[in-house]
């Protein structure tokens, strides 16, 4: 066999083996799982309406029962871009939006609660208009009838169009928080963005029939 033989074959060999060489190394490649990076620990991007996004983030460095959150709007049909920022306790459990008063403009609800026994709430509430404004609105403390008994774990959901949040009942008098097996429940409007809440009697009461 001649060199003008040998050279041509060696070449195909070596081509042949490094491309087996690559498909060896594809079939290893695992599948990468996205991870927020620290110092940020929580995302959910809503779309409010097409080329409207409010990007919902939290971070902090060193403890996991306080931090900060920030909302970042963009809307990309009108090239707005604005954020807001602020402290945050506790950590996030949800955001979602809606406009609970039905005036045209949504509100977004930040849900965070806190670490161990109790876990009580913090809501974290915004409306925006539709230039691009926003403004928190204060979500209510419940009055000292409404707060015997409490010890956080709320759970709060949309259900009808309606915010509505319940939590259980401790024995007041026991020091080691023992529950009553009692669920408060109460009912949330928006009027004026101003909240008002009441209590929901009637279906505690059949519950405690059950």
């Amino acid at each position: 066999m001649n060199l003008k033989t040998i050279y041509p074959a060696l070449l195909l060999a070596s081509t042949l083996l490094f491309a087996c060489g690559n498909e060896e190394k594809t079939e290893e490649v695992k599948p990468v799982v996205k991870k927020i990076m620290q110092p940020f620990r929580f995302h959910k991007a809503i779309e409010v309406r097409p080329g409207l996004t409010l990007d919902i983030v939290s971070w902090g460095r060193g403890s996991n029962s306080v931090g900060g959150y920030l909302i970042l709007r963009s809307d990309s049909t009108k090239l707005n871009y604005r954020s807001v920022a602020g402290e945050l306790d506790g950590k996030i459990v949800d955001v979602w939006d809606m406009d609970l008063d039905s005036d045209g403009n949504p509100e977004l609800y930040i849900h965070a609660s806190g670490e161990g026994k109790g876990s009580y709430l913090n809501m974290y509430i915004y409306e925006y208009s539709d230039g691009g404004s926003s403004q928190q609105l204060r979500f209510p403390e419940l009055n000292s009838t409404l707060n015997k008994g409490y010890h956080g774990d709320d759970s709060v959901y949309i259900k009808d169009g309606k915010l509505l949040r319940q939590f259980p009942i401790y024995d007041k008098n026991d020091s080691t928080g023992t529950a009553t097996g009692e669920i408060r429940k109460l009912e949330y409007t928006l009027r004026n963005n101003s909240f008002q809440f009441k209590e929901i009697k009637e279906e505690q009461s059949v519950q405690k029939k059950k």
